[in-house]
């Protein structure tokens, strides 16, 4: 079967690999489609400790038909739903073992694409589980990406006073209105704190959420956050020089006393947020189609990359699915 792998940075390959049969407790999924996530991007950009990658690279946004399944848990031609911590190897390749319990079937009479968001989506969830509050509460979300996005909507359905999405790239904010955003601001050309308090009468935010994961955008999180409010830590510190960390300004935050959660995946029991997202896509809650702006065959990885990567106006990428 084929399979993708990085050989260098910025450079994707095709190999050939055996086509894997599931042991005890195993299936094999043949994929259908795979979303690339942001915290794809540095594998591809360079900041892997080796390279060659593994076949499969990082891939963990998925959706397949089960092909072989040994012990009759799922059926042969069940779609199901994969995510980042229910195996071994990564989605860019044909095939992929994961375990033969807990997964999400997903229903075949939807559009494929718009349940693959479940994934995204179950995630954006999770950190609200454990937040009281959300209506009438006013929320800046620092990065428009499709987890931005997908926060935008989400707080949206939750009865959010006001909404407000911050990026620098404007063909992002436009969609970012259409996501459920009250208000959007640029920080090439915005004071965003000076913004932020004209929006909130003074109070400032009761809630930010960091969808960047850059020390920049946590320290304005942070001043852009009330006393005793919160600060949700979603995106990823691990871009060239973070290594996977970030110095945060915790004695501003510890005066303010600002709670921060910090999230990233869909918890302990992810079936719980993944099923909730699912839900909510099939009732019409949360609209996702706008955001997959682009779908390439499988085999045009290396240009899907290009895309995601660089961002180009003229494309105005959101969010990159690969076809199988």
């Amino acid at each position: 079967m084929k399979s993708a792998t990085l050989r260098a940075p910025r450079q994707w390959e095709f190999v050939d690999v055996d086509t894997p049969d599931p042991r005890a407790g195993q299936m094999r999924v043949r994929l259908q489609q795979v979303a690339l996530c942001g915290s794809d991007l540095p594998d591809f950009l360079g900041i892997a400790p080796n390279y060659p990658v593994a076949p499969g690279g990082s891939g963990h946004e998925g959706i397949g038909i089960v092909e072989a399944c040994p012990s009759g848990s799922y059926a042969e031609g069940d779609l199901v739903l994969l995510w980042g911590f229910d195996r071994d190897n990564g989605l860019f390749q044909e095939a992929v073992l994961t375990h033969d319990a807990g997964l999400l079937r997903l229903p075949s009479d939807e559009t494929p694409e718009k349940i693959l968001m479940s994934q995204l989506l179950g995630t954006v969830i999770r950190p609200f589980r454990k937040i009281s509050q959300i209506i009438n509460q006013h929320v800046v979300v620092l990065g428009q990406g499709p987890t931005g996005q997908l926060f935008d909507t989400t707080l949206r359905n939750l009865g959010a006073r006001s909404i407000v999405a911050v990026d620098p790239l404007d063909f992002r904010l436009e969609v970012s209105r259409q996501s459920g955003a009250t208000h959007t601001l640029n920080p090439t050309r915005d004071s965003i704190v000076d913004a932020v308090r004209d929006i909130t009468a003074g109070a400032m935010a009761d809630i930010v959420v960091e969808a960047v994961g850059d020390a920049d955008t946590y320290r304005l999180a942070a001043d852009l956050t009330r006393r005793n409010g919160t600060v949700i830590g979603f995106g990823v510190p691990d871009k060239a020089g973070h290594e996977g960390e970030i110095q945060l300004p915790l004695l501003h935050m510890q005066r303010r006393e600002i709670r921060l959660i910090m999230t990233v995946n869909a918890g302990d029991n992810p079936y719980d947020d993944y099923a909730t997202a699912l839900d909510w896509i099939c009732q019409g809650r949360i609209e996702v189609e706008h955001l997959i702006t682009h779908m390439l065959p499988f085999d045009q990885i290396q240009p899907a990359f290009d895309l995601f990567a660089e961002r180009p106006v003229a494309e105005r990428p959101v969010k990159v699915v690969l076809q199988y």
